[in-house]
């Protein structure tokens, strides 16, 4: 997924849970909230028998407390939550941010792509106070 146009890949040198813990506290720091999370490697080897290395979806949405989130217009529901892919890479951990959004403002209606944009934006600068993209380690 790297190469994936609809994702930014990050790494933490830190162990899987921490990561997991970090990700979260970072996210709340900048205003988010996260509204849940899936064990995808408990639910495989729950469902499947299969085991592997720890990875979890967090489903990020904007905070209902902030003065912001009435903002967001109705259509905007189509791309949240936004999903961060946290999983285990050995000694550090591998952190994607899933369905960015690349539309201009135009192709869609009046203020829905602004407030989704400048929300994934802070996703970003959330991920990015606490690890490095590949290319930059």
């Amino acid at each position: 997924m790297p190469g994936d146009a609809g994702s930014i890949q990050y790494l933490l040198r830190a162990p899987f849970d921490r990561a997991v813990e970090s990700v979260c506290k970072s996210l709340a720091n900048r205003g988010l909230k996260v509204a849940g999370q899936l064990d995808i490697s408990q639910h495989v080897e729950r469902s499947l028998g299969i085991v592997l290395a720890p990875c979890k979806i967090i489903f990020v949405l904007p905070d209902p407390a902030s003065s912001e989130t009435a903002s967001i217009h109705p259509w905007a529901a189509v791309f949240l939550p936004f999903h961060i892919v946290v999983s285990s890479e050995g000694d550090q951990t591998e952190i994607l941010i899933q369905n960015r959004i690349h539309a201009t403002p135009e192709a869609q209606g009046p203020g829905v792509a602004a407030p989704v944009s400048e929300m994934q934006g802070e996703i970003a600068k959330a991920i990015e106070s606490i690890a490095m993209r590949p290319s930059l380690v």
